[in-house]
């Protein structure tokens, strides 16, 4: 009886074979897994090392903004990039500025943001605000409202410096690019 219970427990692998070709299976088992994890291993290398970017991914994007009205808002589009420009007027600004009950990051502390946009109105200049145009809750796009911004796909809502206001989830201020604008801030250019 309890050779026929070994019998049953032996795997199928090492049924009825002579201990050497049993070595010799698990041996070159060994060496095909082997393989596959050097293989696996120098794929990975390869791929950080070898930039394969489809051709229409690039360096960096430049945008026409064109002239922009006191609080108007522009979102610019280009491949699969979306950006948020606003132009904001002095009043608007100096609400910005005494704006902080309302806000979930107030001081921008867990946002993404250039250390040049580490300021109540988190841009390089004063006037102009520059983020990606998906908001941060859900990832969706970014509408305008009149008193600013909110995530088309939930209730997510912003204000013209990009800062998360107080809602039912929470969420991070907007994602602020590494951008440059010309002399003249009609061309905006953006470095992802």
């Amino acid at each position: 009886m309890d050779a026929l219970r070994q019998r049953r427990h032996q795997s199928v692998f090492a049924r009825n074979l002579p201990p050497g070709e049993k070595r010799s299976r698990l041996t070159r088992l060994f060496r095909y897994l082997s393989l596959l994890v050097v293989a696996a291993v120098l794929y990975v290398l390869l791929d950080f090392a070898i930039d394969v970017r489809p051709a229409t991914i690039q360096a960096s994007y430049r945008f026409n903004v064109g002239t922009l009205a006191a609080d108007e808002v522009r979102i610019l589009r280009q491949d699969n990039l979306s950006i948020l420009v606003i132009r904001r007027s002095v009043a608007t600004m100096a609400a910005l500025m005494q704006a902080g009950e309302s806000l979930q990051d107030p001081d921008s502390r867990y946002s993404h943001q250039p250390d040049d946009a580490a300021n109540p109105l988190r841009s390089r200049h004063a006037e102009y605000f520059v983020s990606y145009a998906i908001g941060t809750d859900l990832g969706c796009s970014l509408t305008v409202l009149e008193s600013g911004l909110r995530e088309s796909c939930s209730g997510a809502r912003y204000d013209f410096a990009g800062r998360a206001l107080e809602g039912v989830n929470k969420f991070q201020n907007l994602s602020i690019p590494d951008y440059n604008f010309a002399d003249n801030f009609s061309t905006l250019t953006i470095n992802p």
